[in-house]
């Protein structure tokens, strides 16, 4: 048992006399067709979103004679997509701590943002001016268009009972020809229309 002591104890003490070499660590290099961890996947693809949407019983709409039981349909919300935008989002600091409310704090203008503003304001102003006075013109004209619809009807009125007149007119002289030849026999209807009445 000595003898296994002390061999032992030569050996531990060779091994501390020994040069240590440092020790190398082999990496296997990537084959090709090597599939991703799952949670690598995402800084490459994002993957699909599927939701399912449960449907009570309904009627066919081809078919009226035909009912679907309540069911279940998975739909693809989002298809596969790549991920361009790899890195993670990068936080940048905010400088002090202390927060200035936006809103009550005013921002200097530049004098030609401001000139500009006002031209805008100048140019807004104008185009609802113009806006109102073509409305008023419209509505004029919509009423000047009333009255000549009226005068039309008006117009057509008058050009009817004209028609009428003149017809009844024409009649009247007629019979009072037809009267006046039975009574005058012997007087030519060219030396009649230029006598008096």
């Amino acid at each position: 048992m000595k003898t296994v002591l002390l061999f032992s104890l030569a050996v531990t003490l060779a091994a501390c006399a020994s040069r240590h070499e440092p020790v190398v660590q082999v990496t296997p290099a990537s084959v090709p067709g090597t599939t991703l961890p799952s949670g690598d996947m995402e800084s490459v693809r994002y993957a699909e979103n599927i939701k399912a949407y449960p449907l009570g019983r309904y009627v066919d709409p081809n078919n009226s004679r035909i009912m679907h039981e309540a069911h279940e349909i998975y739909r693809v919300e989002t298809t596969a997509k790549w991920n361009l935008h790899p890195n993670a989002p990068v936080s940048v600091p905010l400088g002090p701590v202390r927060v200035r409310d936006t809103a009550k704090t005013t921002i200097p203008v530049a004098n030609e943002l401001l000139a500009e503003l006002n031209q805008q304001k100048e140019a807004t102003k104008a185009v609802m001016q113009s806006g109102q006075l073509v409305s008023q013109k419209l509505s004029e004209l919509a009423s000047k268009l009333q009255q000549t619809q009226q005068i039309v009807t008006q117009n057509t009125q008058l050009k009817q009972e004209v028609d009428s007149t003149k017809q009844r007119l024409d009649a009247l002289e007629e019979q009072l020809r037809a009267k006046l030849s039975t009574t005058m026999p012997k007087q030519r209807p060219d030396q009649f229309e230029k006598s008096e009445w």
